[in-house]
């Protein structure tokens, strides 16, 4: 099972979490990610779901293997794989945060702009270490975006 299950009105999504940065991270979570969010889009109400993989440090091994499923597929078809660092995720939360002291609404239509933002840069880019590189890109873009709203 994931760690984390989300249920929203638009999209649903899973969470796996880990502090493994070394290879045993490709190892111990590459198929097992892939499974669980695939279990989980055979049981999902909605069409679009997501899978937020979070690290201290995203492994090379770990980002062919999502970069792979997001791009071609995993068991025939495309999957919506999100590969997070810890940083990433607090700059993620410092827009939440924002919104919050200003006493703004943050719902999971932002959220997931972001990760469709994401997701889309698999056909944008022509390898896993430039969808890697982009990433931080595209957060800070949405950032900046939302930022402005709020202020």
């Amino acid at each position: 099972k994931p760690d984390i299950e989300c249920y929203y009105e638009n999209f649903n999504s899973i969470c796996e979490v880990t502090m493994l940065v070394s290879r045993d991270q490709w190892f111990n979570e590459g198929q097992p990610v892939m499974r669980h969010l695939r279990d989980f889009e055979n049981i999902s109400n909605v069409q679009n779901n997501y899978a937020i993989f979070i690290a201290p440090t995203l492994h090379r091994d770990t980002l062919n293997t999502f970069w792979m499923a997001s791009k071609y597929e995993y068991e025939g078809n495309k999957q919506k794989i999100i590969p997070l660092t810890i940083n990433h995720l607090i700059e993620i939360l410092s827009v939440i945060i924002e919104f919050k002291k200003n006493k703004k609404r943050f719902t999971h239509i932002f959220f997931k702009e972001l990760l469709d933002n994401i997701n889309v840069l698999v056909e944008k880019v022509k390898d896993s270490t430039e969808w890697h590189e982009n990433i931080p890109k595209e957060i800070n873009l949405w950032k900046k975006k939302y930022i402005q709203n709020v202020s």
